[in-house]
């Protein structure tokens, strides 16, 4: 007798039907899942190359000297200034020029006093109203050059360019991103404090430390400017100012006082006054060629080569231009200006600034340009750690993960025929 088979009596559940996944559709997804992964935590770049927002070089120069002058403010009036502390060339006076810094020596460490004659210096500091002392080593400035997110190239600093960051009579705090305290573990670095407008207490084993950034866009002419500002600005959401056109290298200081620890706050001020009145001057006297070296193979080649040594510079120190080189300067009573004879070509931005601030982000990058140095003074330092930087996903990366979040969508609701 014909029986019909159990399979034909089975009746479909009440319901909706169950829809099986097309695995073959969740694999493929899951597949273009991995590939987007791969393509973010890869480089993207060959192995010798960085993130352009790390390119970076750097110098650590002593401490030479300290004298109340200052010879871009007050040029030719010796004790006119509060107290500064001069680091890298050891001749910096009220009566120095361009020739004059070529012609002396420098404290920058590796070699590199043999091609940076740049003067560096920053208002002096004061412990109960008397400066404080200490040996070379244990007051002490690193140097960094970077280039942040703004647009390549950036062009070799002018030789005589002179530069002022910080508002020496500020009574109030100045932006974190232009100057900042904090506290650095003794004796081999790494910040253990936030960023502060005034001086912190600096725990037991740490010291004091300050930041200060330079501005890095110049108006393509004039070495100085009477009030010793107007020549440069601030990069705008990583673009020069129309004004300001030529994009350089960003400098900015960490002046590391390492005679400074267990000095509480209240007993501490700057020679220019209270806290808040933090600056750096800069006379740039590097050797031409070495400078031209660094920006295009660090730099523009977006290469970490901080605290490199002269050793490892390739380009000959060849002989520093006499005077100003290719640059004339005059002074006046305030300093006058100096006017670069050969103009740079600028290449203008159609985007005008809101203003001439620096961004907090503009720092928080500087901060991470350069590596550690294991065992030294910038060991698990952000000014010297490499960090996160302004990473963008890449367009392709992006497309993958894109399109495998498609495909696992409408693998999980595309509905299928029932079998029964």
């Amino acid at each position: 007798m014909f029986r019909l088979s159990p399979r034909h009596l089975r009746v479909p559940a009440l319901g909706p039907a169950r829809v099986r996944r097309p695995a073959r559709l969740r694999v493929l997804g899951a597949l273009a899942l991995i590939v987007f992964l791969g393509a973010v935590g890869l480089p993207a770049r060959p192995a010798h190359a960085i993130e352009q927002s790390r390119a970076v070089f750097s110098v650590k120069c002593d401490l030479t000297h300290t004298a109340a002058d200052d010879p871009i403010v007050f040029p030719g009036q010796p004790g006119r200034s509060h107290l500064h502390a001069f680091f890298g060339n050891g001749s910096v006076d009220a009566d120095t020029t361009t020739s004059s810094l070529v012609d002396a020596a420098s404290s920058c460490h590796n070699g590199m006093g043999e091609v940076d004659k740049a003067g560096y210096w920053v208002p002096g500091l004061l412990d109960s109203g008397r400066a404080v002392r200490g040996a070379p080593g244990e007051h002490r400035i690193d140097a960094y050059y970077t280039v942040l997110g703004k647009n390549l190239p950036v062009r070799p600093m002018p030789f005589g360019l002179r530069i002022v960051a910080g508002d020496a009579k500020a009574t109030r705090p100045q932006p974190l991103q232009v100057t900042s305290y904090d506290c650095v573990r003794f004796p081999n670095g790494g910040e253990i404090t936030d960023r502060f407008s005034v001086m912190p207490t600096c725990p037991a084993g740490s010291y004091l430390s300050a930041r200060i950034m330079f501005p890095s866009c110049w108006d393509g002419r004039n070495l100085d400017s009477p009030n010793h500002k107007s020549h440069m600005a601030y990069p705008v959401r990583e673009r020069c100012p129309v004004s300001h056109p030529v994009s350089l290298p960003v400098l900015s200081f960490r002046v590391r006082w390492k005679n400074v620890r267990g000095v509480s706050s209240p007993r501490l001020s700057l020679a220019s006054g209270g806290q808040f009145s933090m600056h750096a001057d800069f006379w740039n006297a590097w050797s031409p060629s070495v400078m031209e070296w660094l920006v295009t193979n660090c730099l523009n080649g977006t290469r970490n080569c901080a605290n490199i040594s002269r050793s490892e510079i390739r380009a000959p120190t060849g002989s520093f231009p006499s005077g100003d080189g290719t640059s004339s300067v005059s002074s006046g009573s305030s300093g006058g200006s100096g006017t670069a004879t050969q103009r740079v070509a600028p290449t203008p931005t159609t985007e005008r600034p809101r203003d001439q601030g620096a961004r907090a982000s503009d720092f928080a990058a500087a901060d991470a340009a350069a590596t550690s140095q294991p065992g030294g003074d910038n060991s698990g330092d952000s000014l010297a750690a490499t960090g996160l930087s302004d990473r963008r996903i890449p367009l392709v990366a992006t497309a993958l993960l894109t399109v495998g979040i498609a495909i696992l969508a409408l693998a999980r609701y595309r509905p299928r025929h029932v079998r029964r």
